[in-house]
């Protein structure tokens, strides 16, 4: 009846009023997405792909629609990030991943409890978080060390910075960015201890766990960079989701907060990195 209803609805009425009823974008918003698609794709390949090497030329006989997408994004994706085959050879050891399955150990990141086991002393729990508005996208996080018996206070490093504009980059891209920076300033000397990296941003983890051919690859490459770095001094480094309803996750608000400063108005990013190409490809 389903297969009737379709065919007797093209014959019946125009392809207009069909593609309308079926949620279609007509045909032509859909082939100029498609032709957007593969030039902002044609940009994230890597230098030593044929294709990166090929250069549009504006001919004065003839205009290729090739050249009329590159005329029509100018400038606009200058600084796309670049995509590799693969984010980490295929035998290199993942991170370990933990999810909201283990309901104890979720909760159990409520940095505003005594920690007072002895396997605990040697934690340091992290905090991050992004932020998207005024236009803008930014990040924070909060590092806590339980060395000193779990006191509430003993918050020995607060971080936040601007990313850039919202047509440029994501909160998944922030949260990437966010666990790249503080792995990357933890110093050399860090020795036994249990890293803890908490965040609420299950995509940006699940990206860590599993990397594939996608959009934040050199921030994922510079999280496992810096988490060999820190497994030579005998360190454990573990990525743990805390569900949005644990509302014992009090580093979580703290990093939250930390994020938003980041994207107050009047905010500019000092450094603006790659653009994302996910971004890119829902603003086309």
């Amino acid at each position: 009846m389903g297969a009737q209803a379709i065919t007797g609805a093209f014959k019946t009425v125009s392809m207009a009023v069909a593609e309308a009823e079926a949620g279609i974008l007509p045909i032509g918003e859909r082939h100029a997405q498609a032709g957007t698609r593969l030039y902002v794709n044609m940009q994230t390949l890597p230098k030593t792909h044929p294709l990166a090497t090929l250069r549009v030329r504006e001919t004065r006989r003839y205009m290729s629609p090739l050249t009329k997408l590159a005329l029509a994004h100018d400038g606009a994706i200058e600084r796309m990030e670049t995509i590799e085959p693969y984010a980490l050879p295929p035998w290199h050891r993942h991170m370990v991943v933990e999810y909201d399955l283990d309901k104890e150990a979720a909760a159990y990141v409520d940095t505003g409890d005594d920690v007072t086991e002895t396997s605990n002393m040697r934690q340091v729990l992290i905090a991050t978080s992004a932020s998207a508005r005024n236009g803008l996208v930014g990040m924070g996080g909060i590092v806590r060390n339980t060395a000193s018996g779990g006191a509430n206070d003993n918050i020995v490093a607060k971080y936040s910075a601007t990313l850039g504009p919202r047509d440029e980059q994501n909160a998944y891209m922030a949260e990437l960015e966010a666990i790249a920076m503080v792995l990357r300033c933890m110093p050399d000397g860090l020795q036994h201890r249990d890293i803890i990296v908490a965040t609420r941003n299950r995509s940006a983890l699940q990206a860590i766990a599993n990397p594939r051919q996608q959009s934040g690859q050199g921030a994922i490459r510079e999280i496992y960079r810096h988490a060999r770095r820190l497994e030579k001094g005998s360190n454990t480094i573990k990525m743990r989701w805390v569900s949005s309803t644990n509302e014992s996750f009090t580093l979580g608000v703290k990093a939250k907060t930390e994020a938003r400063k980041a994207t107050e108005s009047g905010c500019q990013a000092t450094k603006p990195p790659h653009q994302a190409r996910s971004t890119r490809l829902r603003r086309a």
